[in-house]
């Protein structure tokens, strides 16, 4: 069954773009699809707790507005338009939890966040993005399809204060995109790494618009559908599915119990249904894939002392401090302003303040020469003692 209704809304959709599409010609005479715009509702739930400022949301209303502006600036491209429903405060339910993940995030911060999220308060049909402070250098954002397709983003991240192009990348991701294999032109859904520069708004390539579009046309988050490959071996399986055997794979060619797993491998890839893939760019897939887990098994083995939050920092680091403890923006950090468990500066505040003039605060001046004199980790301080 769940293969039969994806492809019937595959080609249900196909069929409406080849009978009746919207095609207009622009000023250099080229021929351009225009879509209908979608409109999709977004509940926004913005984070509150005493216990941990990093999940103590201080975007107002109209800053979260203002945001959301800029994020239908690039979603524009694609006809889809989010509309925020409501704006509304919610408790963290578990900040023990929050903080417990962020001192070893890999793995385990995901989850963390969605145990803080109250699902009471979710819009049950359209979409939900919880907003907190600061996630400091774990993460910019993240989508959980398995946790009511929950967006999750923050004021802050790894480079401090964040674009509004980390939302649209997360809303991305609730629209079945993943990061993109071969796009790495600043594409809004690139990862991390070369080629990815901090910009208020990102292109999106027409395969992307159309897997985007086939999706937002539900109503609700990306569900990850449960597809059957053609043989457990990755090798056999572009032959099973290049029927004509002309070394390239397309959706009409393949035999109908295949078509879920195609749809879905193409999404993967950012292929749209129409699209077709060679074997060259299968092979690059498998290969990108296999380093992918090589990578996660990596992380996931490394000891303590190797995760990145134990990575050793120097005086480039000191922006990033002020620009989160730094509240009244004076150039000056206190005691109670650097009090935030798991946090470099919460932990080396006594030792450079003694190190310099032991007055109960530190400047940025302070700060940088200490850190210039000898890089500092989290945890440094803690696997010293032992």
């Amino acid at each position: 069954m769940i293969i039969m209704k994806t492809s019937y809304r595959i080609f249900t959709f196909l069929a409406l773009l080849v009978s009746n599409p919207l095609t207009v010609l622009n000023a250099q005479n080229e021929l351009i699809i225009s879509f209908e715009t979608i409109t999709l509702p977004v509940r926004v739930h913005r984070f509150t707790s005493d216990e941990d400022a990093r999940l103590n949301c201080s975007l107002s209303d109209d800053e979260i507005r203002q945001q959301f502006e800029v994020v239908n600036e690039t979603w524009a491209q694609s006809a889809i338009v989010w509309e925020i429903e409501s704006i509304i405060d919610v408790v963290a339910r578990r900040p023990k939890d929050f903080a417990k993940a962020m001192e070893n995030p890999v793995g385990t911060l995901a989850k963390a966040l969605a145990s803080n999220m109250p699902r009471k308060q979710l819009l049950k049909d359209g979409f939900n993005v919880v907003i907190a402070e600061d996630y400091e250098r774990s993460i910019g954002g993240v989508f959980l399809p398995n946790e009511d397709g929950l967006v999750f983003y923050a004021k802050k991240g790894p480079k401090g204060i964040q674009t509004p192009a980390v939302l649209a990348h997360e809303l991305g991701h609730s629209l079945g995109l993943p990061h993109t294999i071969f796009e790495k032109n600043n594409n809004l859904m690139m990862g991390s790494g070369e080629g990815r520069v901090p910009t208020l708004t990102k292109p999106i390539t027409a395969s992307q618009i159309m897997i985007a579009r086939l999706y937002a046309m539900n109503g609700k988050p990306f569900s990850p559908p449960q597809v059957k490959a053609p043989s457990r071996s990755p090798n056999k399986i572009f032959g099973t599915l290049d029927t004509n055997e002309d070394n390239i794979i397309s959706l009409s060619e393949v035999k109908e119990t295949h078509r879920a797993f195609v749809i879905d491998f193409f999404r993967k890839a950012s292929r749209s249904p129409a699209d077709s893939l060679s074997r060259e760019e299968y092979d690059f897939i498998l290969d990108q894939q296999g380093r992918q887990r090589q990578r996660s098994q990596q992380r996931e083995q490394a000891p303590q002392a190797q995760q990145p939050n134990q990575r050793a920092y120097g005086p480039g680091i000191a922006p990033q401090i002020f620009s989160r403890f730094d509240a009244d923006q004076n150039d000056q950090i206190t005691r109670k302003e650097a009090s935030r468990p798991g946090s470099l500066i919460n932990e080396y505040f006594d030792k450079w303040d003694s190190e310099t003039n032991g007055d109960g605060i530190l400047s940025r001046e302070e700060v940088v020469a200490c850190l210039t004199a000898q890089p500092a980790a989290i945890g440094g301080l803690k696997n010293s003692r032992n």
